[in-house]
C-alpha cells in the first residue's frame, strides 16, 4: 500500500524517463510519478501539485538541474531532490550537496540504484558517492590543522618550499610533508586543482 509520495521526474531522454517510472511504480513509498522534459513544465508542475521528491536530471537541454532547483525553491518548492547525471564528477557531486540536495545517481548506474536512492531519501536518509564527498562534507579550514592551512596559503602565494620553510621556521623536508598532507586531504593532486578546488569553495 502506497503511503502517497509523488514524485516529479525531470529528463528530456523520453525511454530514461520511462525506464525509471517503470522501476519507481514498484515502490510501496511512491503513490505517483509525473515525467516532464524541460524547466519550464517542471515550474509549472511544482506550483500546482504537491511533490515529495524531485529527480532533476543535471544535463536538460533548455537548462541544468542546478539553475531548476534553485529555480523551484525560489518559486516555493520545499520537497526533497534527487541530481542525475551522465558524468561522475567530483565538483557536481559536491555543488549538489552544498545546493542541499539529498542526493546523487549516475545515470550508468543501475535502475536498482535510483530506486535505492528514492526509497532512501523517502525514508529521510542521503544518497552520495561517498568517496566524492570528503571535500564537501567539512570546509577546508575544518579538514586542515593550523599549520597545513598556513602552508597551503603560501602555496597558493606561489611560494616555494624553501620560501615556505623560512617564513614558518620549518624544513624544506617538513614543508614537503604538509603538502602531501594537504593534497591527500583535499584529494588533489597539484597546485593548479588545489587552486580550483579553493576558488570553487569560495563560490558557495
Amino acid at each position: 500500500m502506497s503511503i502517497g509520495n509523488n514524485i516529479l521526474l525531470v529528463d528530456d531522454h523520453p525511454m530514461v524517463a520511462t525506464a525509471i517510472k517503470m522501476v519507481l511504480a514498484k515502490s510501496t513509498l511512491v503513490n505517483e510519478v509525473q515525467s516532464v522534459g524541460s524547466q519550464k513544465e517542471a515550474l509549472q508542475f511544482l506550483k500546482s501539485n504537491n511533490v515529495a521528491l524531485a529527480i532533476l536530471d543535471i544535463e536538460l537541454e533548455d537548462s541544468d538541474g542546478f539553475s531548476l532547483y534553485k529555480r523551484a525553491v525560489s518559486s516555493g518548492f520545499t520537497g526533497k531532490v534527487l541530481f542525475l547525471s551522465a558524468k561522475q564528477d567530483k565538483h557536481i557531486i559536491r555543488t549538489a550537496a552544498k545546493l542541499g540536495a539529498q542526493g546523487f545517481v549516475n545515470k550508468a548506474e543501475s535502475l536498482e540504484d535510483i530506486s535505492s536512492a528514492v526509497e532512501m531519501i523517502l525514508r529521510g536518509y542521503t544518497f552520495f558517492p561517498q568517496e566524492h564527498l570528503i571535500a564537501s562534507e567539512k570546509d577546508i579550514d575544518e579538514l586542515l590543522t593550523e599549520r597545513e592551512l598556513a602552508v597551503m596559503n603560501y602555496l597558493l602565494q606561489g611560494l616555494s618550499n624553501k620560501d615556505i620553510g623560512e617564513k614558518l621556521f620549518i624544513s624544506n623536508k617538513t614543508v614537503s610533508t604538509y603538502k602531501a598532507k594537504i593534497f591527500e586531504k583535499l584529494e588533489v593532486d597539484s597546485i593548479i586543482s588545489l587552486a580550483k578546488l579553493v576558488k570553487d569553495r569560495a563560490v558557495f
